[in-house]
């Protein structure tokens, strides 16, 4: 009997050591995945403001109106911001002439009064374009990622 006992014994101990051994292997896992580094941020900026830009540039004026355009607007902006906060001084030049073209857009689309019409629609696109240029520089900065 003595026999089972320590066998018994034993075995909790083992599954004890264990079961701590798995804690500690899933801690250190969740500490280093909230870790992300400035690369990582950066190039994850980069991917969401090549998506918001697409949908700027695909954007249906007519269907969408000065709303969805400044909805679309609103997301390039914020994905810019995103991009600033994590580009590296290399890059900032270029994400500070993409916000000043995302600026002249912004203000492009105040001075419509809220309606997009043949008249302004081509002013409205120039602008648009202008943006899509200024990020081509930007995302050739994306190219280590």
């Amino acid at each position: 009997m003595q026999t089972t006992e320590r066998m018994n014994h034993t075995g909790h101990r083992i599954r004890r050591l264990a079961a701590a051994a798995c804690l500690g292997v899933l801690a250190l896992g969740a500490c280093g995945s909230d870790e992300e580094s400035a690369q990582d941020q950066y190039c994850q900026a980069g991917d969401d403001l090549q998506s918001s830009l697409a949908s700027l540039v695909d954007l249906d004026l007519i269907a969408s109106g000065t709303d969805g355009l400044n909805d679309a607007i609103e997301q390039v902006s914020d994905d810019v911001d995103a991009l600033r906060d994590s580009a590296s001084d290399a890059a900032a030049d270029d994400v500070e002439a993409l916000e000043a073209s995302v600026d002249a857009l912004r203000d492009s689309i105040s001075t419509l009064g809220g309606e997009l019409s043949r008249d302004n629609l081509g002013a409205v696109s120039d602008a648009i374009a202008e943006v899509s240029a200024s990020a081509q520089a930007v995302i050739g900065t994306l190219s280590d990622c």
